[in-house]
């Protein structure tokens, strides 16, 4: 699932039940950001030096929620087996066109709504990955429960998260309940910091690596970052990375 925390709700379908759906309606487009919007090269630049260092040579890899295949594709051609799951079907037939089109065949995509995916079809990996995408799913200790499941001993799992000391957020947050808008705020159930995903995921056996925040350029967080506050507040999201205890 991709992350939509750019200022498209006037251009975006908004009748949708959950964030499935909502991101099911726009498949094409999303896609098209990564090569139009600033926001998604500092997210694909950002992402793609975590996956440059983390990713085992030959090794294997699990995308959650991957959206469009961004992330997988690029884990692919790296010459890493990746699984891609999503919650949409529009979106894994999407990524399956980009796949042959690429000529890849160490990635393969199945559709799963997290936390009740089939695991039958998934081996534990050396690399879990999930952008922006537990944000969305009701039980969010099911699903870090999951991935620890599917995370190697000594293996990687990165995951970012809405940034819940954004100055950003916290406007949108009490925009959203005083107007209804931005309208995706609707499907966004969980705000964190890497210290509080930290806690969560000691629980399953997961140190933690690394984190960074990177934003989505707001207006709020544009001011906020113009007087001077530090990233924790000014950044609109978070990626973290943990590594999983050997046995």
């Amino acid at each position: 699932m991709p992350r939509p925390e750019t200022d498209t709700t006037n251009t975006m379908p908004q009748n949708s039940t959950d964030a499935i759906g909502h991101f099911s309606n726009y498949v094409a487009q999303f896609d098209a950001y990564y090569q139009q919007r600033p926001e998604f090269e500092e997210r694909m630049a950002l992402w793609g030096g975590l996956l440059d260092k983390y990713a085992v040579p030959g090794g294997t890899a699990i995308d959650m929620g991957c959206g469009t295949g961004v992330f997988s594709l690029y884990l692919a051609a790296k010459g890493a087996q990746v699984v891609g799951v999503d919650g949409a079907a529009e979106m894994v037939a999407f990524c399956n066109e980009r796949r042959l089109e690429r000529h890849l065949d160490n990635v393969r995509f199945m559709q799963g709504r997290l936390p009740t995916i089939d695991e039958s079809g998934l081996s534990p990996a050396d690399l879990l990955i999930s952008s922006s995408v537990v944000e969305y799913v009701p039980d969010l200790d099911a699903t870090l429960r999951l991935f620890a499941r599917l995370v190697k001993p000594g293996g990687t799992l990165i995951v970012s998260m809405p940034n819940a000391s954004s100055v950003s957020r916290c406007y949108e947050r009490l925009r959203y309940r005083l107007t209804g808008e931005p309208a995706i705020y609707r499907h966004i159930l969980h705000f964190t910091s890497p210290s509080g995903l930290q806690a969560r995921l000691q629980r399953h056996g997961f140190v933690s690596l690394e984190a960074h925040h990177y934003t989505h350029y707001t207006r709020a967080a544009k001011l906020a970052r113009a007087v001077g506050l530090p990233p924790a507040l000014t950044e609109d999201l978070f990626v973290a990375v943990f590594r999983k205890a050997a046995r």
